[in-house]
């Protein structure tokens, strides 16, 4: 009887042995794929909406939108800049945050920066003991624009419910 197991438990080894090699080869293959992924250019627009739990957030990849975006963002930011003191979180809706990720040159991507109504927010400096935050600032129809395009990008993504979005639209 031992005789007649041994093969179909040798075979049972084999056979999860094989299983863990096909495993370990198709992870091998796909490495170079899921690293190239990690390092594609996108924007990662997070929306400034929750006090203590995780805000949405959204990941742009594809080259339209990501165009849509950084065209109305350079528009944004042909605005004259003011400098002076960051504005204060609230609690509520603080603004959307776009942060360029991926892509080979980390030390060329932009600083983030916050969009809320009308106004861009480049922070320069954390708060301190002994001073608060500062910021750069520029006003322009162009955010208000940009902003309510990231705002239906939510909602179509599902980051945003309608209800929410209707929220932020009214307390702009």
């Amino acid at each position: 009887m031992n005789k007649s197991t041994e093969p179909a438990a040798h075979g049972g080894t084999m056979h999860k042995r094989s299983l863990k090699t096909l495993i370990a080869a198709l992870a091998l293959l796909a490495a170079p794929a899921l690293a190239l992924a990690a390092e594609a250019p996108g924007l990662q627009i997070t929306y400034l909406i929750y006090s203590g739990r995780p805000n949405p957030v959204v990941t742009v990849t594809d080259a339209a939108s990501m165009r849509a975006i950084e065209t109305r963002l350079t528009d944004a930011l042909a605005a004259p800049a003011k400098s002076g003191a960051a504005a204060e979180p609230i609690l509520g809706y603080n603004g959307i945050l776009i942060e360029h990720v991926g892509g080979s040159s980390a030390k060329s991507r932009p600083q983030p920066l916050v969009i809320k109504g009308q106004q861009v927010r480049i922070d320069t400096a954390p708060a301190s003991d002994l001073k608060s935050a500062t910021a750069t600032t520029r006003t322009s129809a162009a955010a208000g624009d940009l902003e309510a395009m990231l705002l239906k990008l939510g909602q179509k993504r599902g980051a945003l419910d309608a209800t929410t979005l209707n929220v932020l639209l009214d307390g702009r």
